[in-house]
């Protein structure tokens, strides 16, 4: 669907109607943009310590934006804009990039973003199109658009919001964002954002993830102090499991472990990853002098050991949880060591959190988190009243709520309501919503999804997947049928064999295969057919050994035949 001249097109394909994943086209006449590109992860079984389906990421479905529908210029893609370097916001550049034509568009973002999105995709082996660094308050032009970043408070450096000056009016995206008093790096621009309000705003996106806490999220330096205080007064090693991408924490843990005799041991290639980048970027100054080599670490004395760990999650390969199996090469935990949680808990992975936090505590590991110790972490997104002020500071005359649950999104439209924006609409991902003389319409949809990826980049489509809940939900056998050539009526030329995975006991299943092999043997010899194809073969012994299993155990394996001809 082409804009007016004087319209704006928002397209999500992520991120409205669920947490993660963002990406948004923003399209004029002129073409378009994409606003983020971000994954979500499946969940990992803390027991079996794999993905469900062998599904590690999800990424949007990003069929508009490589096959537009008209192919004009109001369907081109000019650029990418990235607000920040967080997965659900940058880690679906590299499965958009492998896909697009060349020439790709530019990247552009906060340098810490494109340093962290150039890493990934080096090491997925995709060509890396211009990548050009944006600064607070210099205004760039990307496509159609001239957009002017903005400093706000998050869980990560360089976070920034966007002002975007298009022919529907001035659009300001919030990006992931929070209202610090005693901000970590720099302060929110209030005054520039008034500013904003009495020239008049077109429209606001806003960030919906904590429309359901009231108040205030709180200051990093809340979460400095109560990390210092348990830092200081506990006598063993103390480890610190945290976001590794949140550099503000990182910083305030080297801080308490210089205050306090500690030396700082870094556990997980992530943790590793971000203390480099930071470091080499300007964000974490004169803290290289407390590292130890893991080598060096089990050697000192336990009261002057900081540990910075990956695995908040419960992921079972990260530092954590093999610190909690006693698997760590590097480090052995002991009775009276503590481990803090200094995050959250994502929602559906508790199971996980739960499941290394009883490991810890089995081996005598005091465990502190967000319900014994509040402070221990505060949200990097903005509470009730955080996206109040925001509203109340732009005036914008519509209102767009994004990132969230459609419940979020729900609630945070009529906070906007209530707080005085006549235009409000909350959609969900592939609905084409029309900024024009101040009003939001929907006025279409595009398709929209999601993209399953394994393990080593592999796309999981739909077929794969349904293939793989069978199998998972039913169990699998496979069966190599010799069948004979030169024979009008098809004969097996020896006997089956029987491979079966996921659904039978161990101590009966010799016994049923063996069982299943005469079954299968006694109906080709009362039942061969003149002329069978080999597909036919195929086919009637999987009727045959389901119906086999059904009549045993009450189950229907998905069944895998392969026949095979021989001339003996």
């Amino acid at each position: 669907m082409r804009p007016d001249a004087d319209a704006l097109h928002l397209i999500p394909l992520g991120g409205l109607g669920e947490v993660g994943m963002n990406a948004m086209i923003l399209g004029t006449a002129e073409g378009r943009i994409l606003l983020d590109c971000g994954v979500t992860f499946a969940g990992m079984d803390p027991d079996l310590g794999v993905r469900p389906l062998g599904v590690s990421i999800i990424h949007p479905d990003f069929q508009a934006v490589l096959h537009p529908r008209m192919g004009e210029p109001a369907d081109v893609l000019r650029a990418i804009v990235i607000t920040h370097g967080h997965e659900d916001h940058i880690g679906a550049l590299p499965y958009l990039l492998r896909d697009l034509e060349v020439p790709l568009p530019p990247v552009y973002g906060p340098p810490y973003a494109l340093e962290l999105a150039k890493q990934r995709l080096e090491e997925m082996r995709i060509p890396v199109p211009a990548m050009h660094p944006i600064a607070v308050g210099e205004t760039f032009e990307a496509g159609p658009f001239a957009i002017e970043p903005y400093h706000v408070n998050h869980s990560i450096v360089d976070a920034m919001g966007l002002i975007l000056h298009t022919p529907a009016g001035v659009v300001v995206h919030s990006g992931d964002f929070k209202i610090e008093d005693i901000p970590a790096d720099a302060p929110f621009p209030r005054d520039r954002l008034e500013q904003l309000g009495d020239d008049g705003v077109a429209l606001l996106m806003s960030d919906s993830t904590n429309v359901f806490s009231e108040g205030r999220s709180g200051d990093e330096k809340e979460a400095a102090d109560a990390l210092d205080r348990l830092i200081g007064d506990l006598p063993g090693r103390v480890v610190v499991a945290l976001f590794a991408s949140n550099v503000h924490r990182m910083r305030s843990a080297f801080a308490s472990a210089r205050k306090h005799g500690r030396r700082v041991l870094l556990l997980g290639r992530s943790v590793r990853k971000h203390f480099e980048l930071a470091r080499e970027l300007g964000h974490l100054k004169n803290v290289s002098d407390l590292l130890v080599r893991p080598s060096d670490a089990q050697k000192l004395p336990r009261n002057e050991l900081l540990v910075l760990a990956t695995g908040t999650q419960g992921e079972p390969p990260a530092a954590l949880s093999k610190l909690a199996r006693k698997e760590h090469r590097d480090l052995d935990l002991e009775a009276g060591d503590t481990v803090v949680f200094s995050s959250r808990i994502i929602p559906g992975l508790e199971r996980s959190v739960f499941a290394v936090r009883d490991q810890l505590a089995r081996i005598g590991v005091t465990v502190h988190h967000r319900r014994t110790d509040p402070g221990v972490h505060v949200s990097g997104h903005a509470y009730r009243d955080e996206q109040r002020m925001l509203i109340e500071w732009l005036r914008p005359k519509c209102f767009l709520p994004v990132h969230g649950t459609y419940g979020m999104l729900r609630e945070h439209a009529q906070l906007a309501r209530d707080t005085g924006v006549e235009s409000v609409v909350a959609i969900e991902n592939g609905a084409i919503v029309e900024l024009k003389r101040d009003e939001l319409s929907v006025v279409g949809s595009v398709e929209s999804g999601r993209a399953y990826i394994a393990h080593g980049g592999v796309a999981v489509d739909d077929l794969m997947r349904r293939d793989r809940i069978r199998m998972g939900e039913l169990g699998m056998i496979a069966v190599a049928l010799p069948v004979q050539l030169g024979r009008k009526k098809k004969r097996l030329a020896g006997p089956p064999r029987l491979e079966a995975r996921g659904f039978l006991p161990e101590e009966v299943e010799d016994e049923l295969l063996d069982e299943c092999t005469e079954y299968l043997r006694d109906d080709f010899r009362r039942f061969g057919h003149e002329d069978e194809t080999l597909e036919a073969v195929e086919d009637r012994a999987r009727r045959v050994i389901r119906r086999f299993f059904w009549k045993s155990i009450r189950r229907k394996p998905e069944v895998v035949p392969i026949a095979l001809e021989t001339d003996r």
